[in-house]
């Protein structure tokens, strides 16, 4: 009897001990041990770990009548494993100390195993049920939506799209909730930064994931080597103008180390590009010309990084186009993708640029084209500073502009204020939990006030949760939009804008409030090839007409003040190109919008110059550079013209003068300017 109360004890304590020294046991069980693709059984696999973008073996196991098992010492910190020797993926778990099992699962789909038995592993579990509940919510989502139409909406392909597509939207925004609320209510599992990198990270800006998400984690858990990690990734996601740009190296074509640090003092191009990259390799004229028109004026060079991986491909490359010349630098980790310098600036898809300053600080980004041509022609007579100010930024900051200021469905708004309380009482009670526990003293400790600002991070993440959630549930409300736009758009990366915007149900598209939300995410995302704001346009004649009224042709949108200098000289050469284009005024309009605050002034300028004409609109809201119109434009000085295409793209941001008047000919003669690429031998 003695023996069988000892063997209990000892099996109990199995998992334990095998914590308290570190080591880790791995049982894993197949329901069905064939792999998918062939008729072949599962009969050794292996425990790999990611080091450098390479999959490592770390152990192997044969398999036993679908049974496995690995035994071995932890890693001094918890990371992701994988369980490989499968032909339709692996078996994902967080390698600890302790008993891990692997639930039974089909060898076919290994990445749909179930891991648990140690807290990480639990964690993942928990996380893994959590997005099941989010896919069962996103099916009951739809079949609300699909079940509330009428039969002529729901049978009818093109009716219900407009319907499938907010609910598509609104379900993918969900699944992000979801992610956010687990982090909140487990944040003291290194797991939680898993989450944030991988489902969280490219949702949110810099700063939020800063000062919100990394300020949330508890200092424990702020050792692990994740943390760290997320801390350079934030900061590297940080790059913004008139801030230090990151030193970067790499070798030379002919195996020389070269710095952007060894360039300081002067302007410097950082060119992300490849070999097989067509539209970078669209650009080498654009860049040429950047260099014949600073040579000998303004110090600049261009350092062009290759993120090729064979360097015979690289060098042949500069060869055959002629990239060489003395301020045309070449250099490259021949990586690929996991080149360390298109990681730490974010580059995920090229061609990319950076315009670096003498003094080392960023002052434009992805200038491209005539933007670039514009830019480098600014820098002949302006110094660094003045710089900052460039473009390159308003690309990035676009402003939220909200035009309609009144508060819809005043009850509802009523619940969604409510959470703001919710978030404020989970803050209190958190602190005097912890006052509670450890003492008012501890409070003002270094390490007491970590764990105050993880309790107003953990309050702050759910709150921002709840109410995306709460907007979501009600995306027929004509507040839903209104309130996107104030309080969600300002915290996300300009990318998921769109998703905000689709998220709306048609019951609320129609609305001021929905249109202003979706132009702000227009103005966020506007450079070439983008949809441009669908702005108001306030006529001489007393008339209001929208802007996409004029979709289906070209336009030029040309914002212009009267006693400027160079709006007078710009309009006389617009009168020419006026006279010029009448004989394609079925597919070109020009409009004007006046900066100009003074009606009596405006009204005086347009009939003294003559450019108030059939096909020359005239329009002015009299705000001047405080016009919604003007800032979601990003207007930083007038004239700016603003070519658009028939269907409702900018083509050209910055164009004037004689370059902008051949430009409109060009397009209007048929030929739209894109370099056709030459057929592969």
């Amino acid at each position: 009897m003695k023996k069988e109360v000892l063997s209990v004890l000892l099996l109990c304590a199995c998992p334990a001990m095998a914590q308290q020294s570190n080591n880790y046991v791995i049982k894993g069980t197949m329901s069905v041990d064939s792999l998918r693709y062939t008729p072949e059984r599962v009969k050794k696999v292996y425990l790999t770990h990611e080091v450098q973008g390479q999959d490592i073996v770390v152990d192997s196991a044969v398999v036993q009548n679908g049974q496995f098992s690995f035994k071995g010492t932890a890693p001094g910190a918890v990371a992701p494993y994988h369980i490989t020797g499968f032909d339709n993926g692996a078996v994902q778990l967080f390698l600890e100390a302790g008993e891990i099992t692997v639930l039974p699962f089909d060898a076919r789909f290994p990445v749909g195993a179930r891991v648990k038995g140690t807290p990480t592993n639990d964690a993942l579990f928990a996380y893994q049920k959590a997005n099941d509940a989010s896919v069962d919510a996103a099916k009951v989502r739809m079949d609300k939506v699909i079940s509330s139409l009428p039969p002529e909406k729901r049978n009818d392909e093109k009716a219900f799209f407009p319907y499938q597509r907010a609910t598509y939207y609104a379900n993918s925004l969900s699944h992000r909730t979801a992610a956010m609320r687990f982090v909140a209510s487990h944040l003291d599992s290194p797991f939680a930064l898993y989450i944030i990198k991988y489902d969280l990270f490219r949702f949110f800006t810099p700063q939020v994931l800063e000062e919100t998400y990394l300020n949330a984690v508890p200092a424990d858990v702020r050792k692990h080597p994740m943390y760290r990690e997320l801390t350079n990734l934030v900061r590297a996601a940080n790059l913004e103008v008139g801030k230090p740009a990151p030193d970067i190296d790499g070798q030379t074509p002919d195996d020389k180390r070269l710095a952007l640090s060894d360039l300081r003092g002067k302007y410097v191009l950082i060119d992300f590009w490849a070999s097989w990259c067509a539209p970078c390799r669209r650009e080498f004229p654009v860049i040429k010309q950047a260099l014949a028109e600073t040579q000998g004026k303004v110090p600049f060079v261009v350092l062009s990084y290759s993120i090729d991986s064979k360097k015979k491909e690289w060098t042949d490359c500069i060869e055959r186009n002629g990239l060489k010349h003395a301020n045309w630098l070449h250099i490259s980790a021949l990586k690929g993708w996991g080149s360390p310098a298109a990681k730490l600036y974010n580059v995920e898809a090229v061609p990319r640029t950076v315009l670096i300053g003498p003094d080392g600080n960023i002052v434009a980004f992805d200038l491209r084209g005539e933007q670039l041509i514009d830019a480098v022609r600014k820098l002949k007579n302006v110094d660094a500073k003045q710089a900052n100010g460039s473009k390159g930024q308003n690309m990035i900051k676009a402003a939220v502009i909200n035009e309609a200021q009144t508060i819809p469905d005043k009850p509802l708004y009523e619940q969604y204020v409510a959470l703001e309380r919710q978030r404020d009482k989970q803050i209190a009670d958190g602190i005097a939990q912890l006052r509670a526990t450890k003492g008012e003293a501890y409070l003002n400790t270094a390490e007491g006030k970590t764990d105050v600002a993880s309790i107003r991070g953990i309050a702050e993440i759910s709150w921002i949760a709840e109410r995306l959630q709460f907007l979501l549930d009600n995306n027929t409300s004509e507040l839903m939009p209104m309130l996107m736009e104030r309080d969600m758009l300002p915290l996300f990366n300009k990318e998921y804008g769109r998703q905000l915007s689709a998220s709306v149900a048609p019951q609320a598209q129609g609305s001021a409030y929905a249109r202003s939300l979706e132009n702000s995410v227009r103005s966020r995302m506007l450079m070439q090839g983008s949809d441009v704001p669908d702005i108001a346009l306030p006529l001489a004649n007393g008339t209001v007409k929208q802007l996409s009224n004029s979709t289906g042709k070209y336009v030029l949108l040309t914002f212009w003040a009267s006693g400027n200098a160079d709006s007078q000289r710009e309009l006389a050469k617009l009168k020419q190109l006026y006279a010029d284009s009448r004989a394609s005024k079925d597919k070109f309009e020009m409009i004007g919008f006046s900066l100009d605050t003074n009606a009596k002034e405006w009204k005086k300028t347009v009939k003294s110059l003559g450019i108030e004409a059939a096909g020359w609109l005239q329009a002015c809201d009299f705000k001047g550079e405080a016009s919604p119109s003007v800032r979601l434009f990003n207007v930083e000085h007038a004239p700016m013209h603003v070519l658009i295409d028939p269907e409702g793209k900018a083509i050209s941001l910055t164009l004037q003068g004689d370059e902008l008047v051949a430009r409109v000919k060009q397009i209007l003669s048929g030929d739209l300017y894109y370099q056709k690429e030459e057929p592969k031998k």
